[in-house]
């Protein structure tokens, strides 16, 4: 009997822990865009200091004051133009002159790096690497960033996580973890035809020629 109670134990083990596993981890979604993000369960949602933003979590540290926040926009400039034009719209629309003006909220910050070609949820995006002084109280924290945008159909999507310069290494790669769960509601299909077929296809050779962001496409 003691044998038998002891390997039912045995067994139950790696359930008890896949359980405290899913446990680790919550899932949010964002009720007006479908984003869904994932993060630690000791992760503690705050008050969004933004109109724009949607989501703002804060880390468990007493030194490295360790946060995420997520910022969704309208922006229809680009949705005419179909998804093969991603990548210059990603260029076009979210690139340094982006970063830097979504810096200057911030003072006398320095921004590191930029890089096209990246991405968050489902699409294209630019992210960058930033230092900022950001008024807390009566003093100013030091603070250094990762952030990354990607403007997908009608929405910006902003992400910025950062922590106190000095501690920043500690936390990045759960930033990263943070930021590569982001997902987007599906906006385009995979083939440019939905589930037909494509009966468009070498029309725009013969009727059309489409505009894009870097000019009209030769045919």
């Amino acid at each position: 009997m003691i044998r038998i109670f002891i390997f039912i134990a045995v067994l139950s083990l790696p359930l008890i822990a896949s359980q405290q596993a899913l446990a680790d981890y919550f899932l949010w979604e964002d009720k007006d865009t479908g984003l869904t993000v994932t993060f630690p369960d000791t992760w503690k949602k705050q008050i969004n200091s933004n109109p724009d933003d949607i989501l703002t979590i804060m880390a468990p540290s007493a030194t490295g004051n360790p946060m995420c926040k997520i910022k969704a926009v309208e922006d229809k400039r680009y949705a005419i133009y179909p998804a093969e034009y991603g990548r210059a719209v990603q260029k076009d629309a979210v690139s340094t002159a982006f970063w830097h003006s979504y810096m200057a909220n911030y003072d006398d910050y320095t921004l590191n790096s930029v890089y096209d070609g990246g991405g968050l949820g489902r699409w294209l995006a630019s992210y960058a690497f930033a230092t900022y002084n950001m008024r807390a109280g009566s003093a100013y924290q030091l603070r250094r960033s990762v952030m990354f945008a990607s403007l997908y159909h009608d929405t910006l999507y902003t992400v910025e996580c950062s922590a106190l310069n000095h501690e920043y290494d500690k936390w990045d790669n759960n930033f990263r973890s943070v930021i590569k769960s982001i997902d987007f509601k599906k906006a385009f299909h995979e083939r440019s035809t939905g589930d037909y077929d494509d009966f468009l296809k070498k029309a725009n050779h013969y009727f059309w020629a489409q505009t894009g962001p870097e000019g009209t496409v030769n045919y």
